[in-house]
C-alpha cells in the first residue's frame, strides 16, 4: 500500500506542479525507491527469502514469453493464410489454372451451399467501339473483345482484321450476374490480336451496381438474339449506352437479362 501511495504522490498537490513536467525523472526514481523497501521487507520475514520472489518472478515472466511465443506463432500464421488466401488468383493463374475464382468460391458460396439461385443470365450486346488508339504505326488494328466478370469464363468476340480505330462487333455475349456482388468487377478489354499474343488497346471496368444500374428491364429481351437473327432494329442508336474506355475509345453497349421464356428456348433448341 505504501508503495502505491509513492507512485501516487507526483499527481498529488503540492508535488504535482514541480513533478508533472519531470516525470521521466521521478518515476524511475520512485520506483528505485519501491524495489528497495520492498527488497527490505523481504529481508526482515523469515519464511520467504528475496530469492524465492525473485526466481518466481523470472518464472512467471518465462511463462509469459512462451505464451506470448505461441501467440504471435498463430498470429503469424493467420496472416500468412490470409497472404495466401488474398493471392489465390493470381497463384493458380500462374500455375496455369483457368478461371481461378471457381475453384475455392467465396464466403457467400459456401454459406449458401453452392447454390446459383443469387444469379441470373444476362447478355451483353456489343455494338461497336471508335476513337481506339494504335497498337502498331505499320498497320491497322486487328481488333476483339475479351469480357470476363466473376466466376463465368473468360469471352472473346471474334477478330476483326484491318479495322483501325473504330470496329462494328453487333455481337451478343451470355454471363451469369449476380447483382449484390460488390467485389468483382466486370472487366471489357478491347485488343488488337497479333501474331503471337495480343495488345490491350483499351478498358473499361464496372462494379456490379453500375450494371445493375444500365441493366434493361426484363420484357426488353428479344427472343430473336437467342435464335442468332438480330434484325436491324435491335442495333438503332437509340437502344445502346456509350462509355468511356480507358485511355482512350468509346464502346458501346447494352446489358439485357434473359427471360425465363428465353431460357425455355434455349433448351428446346438445345432438345432439337
Amino acid at each position: 500500500m505504501f508503495m502505491l501511495m509513492l507512485w501516487m504522490v507526483p499527481f498529488l498537490r503540492p508535488f504535482r506542479y514541480c513533478c508533472e513536467t519531470r516525470l521521466h525523472k521521478v518515476y524511475p526514481a520512485i520506483t528505485l525507491i519501491n524495489l528497495l523497501i520492498f527488497a527490505v521487507t523481504l529481508n526482515q520475514l523469515c519464511r520467504i527469502s528475496f530469492n524465492d520472489v525473485f526466481f518466481a518472478i523470472v518464472k512467471l515472466f518465462d511463462v509469459f514469453l512462451d505464451s506470448i511465443e505461441q501467440v504471435l506463432i498463430g498470429i503469424s500464421a493467420l496472416f500468412a493464410i490470409g497472404i495466401v488466401w488474398k493471392f489465390k488468383d493470381r497463384v493458380f493463374e500462374v500455375l496455369g489454372v483457368e478461371n481461378a475464382a471457381a475453384v475455392f468460391g467465396d464466403f457467400r458460396d459456401w454459406a449458401t451451399c453452392w447454390s446459383m439461385r443469387r444469379f441470373h443470365p444476362m447478355e451483353i450486346v456489343i455494338w461497336k467501339v471508335e476513337g481506339l488508339p494504335s497498337a502498331r504505326l505499320h498497320s491497322p488494328n486487328d481488333v476483339f473483345c475479351e469480357v470476363s466478370f466473376g466466376y463465368n469464363v473468360t469471352m472473346k468476340t471474334r477478330v476483326h482484321h484491318r479495322a483501325g480505330h473504330s470496329c462494328t462487333f453487333k455481337e451478343a455475349l451470355q454471363l451469369n450476374f449476380d447483382p449484390f456482388d460488390a467485389e468483382r468487377r466486370l472487366t471489357l478489354c478491347i485488343k488488337s490480336q497479333e501474331v503471337i499474343g495480343d495488345i490491350e488497346l483499351a478498358k473499361l471496368q464496372m462494379g456490379a451496381e453500375q450494371v445493375r444500374e444500365m441493366e434493361e428491364p426484363d420484357d426488353n429481351y428479344d427472343r430473336s438474339l437467342v435464335r442468332g437473327s438480330m434484325p436491324e432494329s435491335a442495333w438503332s442508336s437509340g437502344r445502346f449506352r456509350c462509355i468511356d474506355l480507358v485511355p482512350a475509345g468509346k464502346v458501346y453497349l447494352r446489358f439485357i437479362p434473359v427471360s425465363e421464356d428465353s431460357k425455355g428456348c434455349w433448351e428446346s433448341l438445345l432438345r432439337t
